[in-house]
């Protein structure tokens, strides 16, 4: 699970992404359609972690191009479910991926999962542990802030086994014609787990964003970008992709 939080111009207005996206924005700035900084999720690997562990991190946001983001690692000041963490960036810079006329930005970065007699107490009386992390990613006054959750198992629990589904755009093509673009995306994951499915796009809107098969309404003519973006309604194990097409 991780929530988002936007700060221009030091107004800070916190907007949980799984689940009220769709009360941050009008209809004329719709929660699907990209046209500034949004944050889009944090790939964790393991999904689960367990004592000692060091849990690999890949934030992900997608924006106009050529944006230069400052990353800056905070301390959530607001855990009150979990333990405030601070992690640590494996690289200062955020790598950028043309996709379109947007861009895909990642950041990767690591949070080690503490192993001490505190940490083990509180395992062994709540059955789990949450560390919450969270990074700001900031370009001149716009900042757009990831709040993330690491949550501790004990050793043989089975929630260690919890992967990242595998997901795939199978519609658009890299050509499609505009009005009502049709776009689906495929899932496979292990287990039983639902999963939590939302669309973004570059213009136009999303008849239904949270459907894994639904209509591209007012698909602009051009270059253009769509991103799949899924999450484990348990685990909150998180998977991306993007896709450039031209809408004729």
């Amino acid at each position: 699970m991780f929530f988002h939080q936007k700060n221009v111009l030091g107004w800070l207005a916190p907007c949980i992404i799984l689940v009220a996206i769709s009360s941050c924005g009008s209809e004329a700035e719709r929660p699907e359609t990209i046209n500034k900084l949004r944050a889009l999720g944090v790939e964790q690997s393991p999904v689960a972690a367990k004592l000692g562990d060091t849990v690999q991190l890949t934030f992900y946001l997608a924006g106009p191009s050529q944006m230069v983001l400052t990353p800056r690692v905070l301390i959530d000041s607001n855990a009150r479910y979990g333990t405030a963490i601070s992690v640590t960036p494996v690289d200062q810079n955020v790598s950028e991926n043309v996709v379109g006329p947007l861009s895909l930005y990642s950041y990767k970065a690591t949070v080690s999962v503490p192993n001490d007699t505190s940490t083990a107490a509180r395992l062994a009386a709540q059955g789990y542990v949450r560390l919450r992390y969270n990074v700001a990613f900031s370009q001149g006054t716009d900042e757009e802030s990831i709040v993330g959750d690491t949550v501790v198992y004990a050793a043989n629990a089975p929630q260690l086994s919890w992967a990242a589904p595998t997901i795939a755009i199978t519609k658009p093509a890299a050509t499609a014609s505009a009005g009502k673009v049709e776009i689906d995306g495929t899932i496979s994951a292990n287990g039983t787990e639902s999963n939590r499915v939302s669309w973004f796009v570059s213009g136009g809107k999303v008849k239904n964003r949270r459907a894994k098969t639904t209509l591209w309404e007012d698909a602009p003519k051009g270059s253009q970008a769509i991103f799949m973006t899924v999450r484990g309604t348990k685990s909150g194990a998180f998977a991306l992709k993007s896709l450039a097409t031209t809408i004729d």
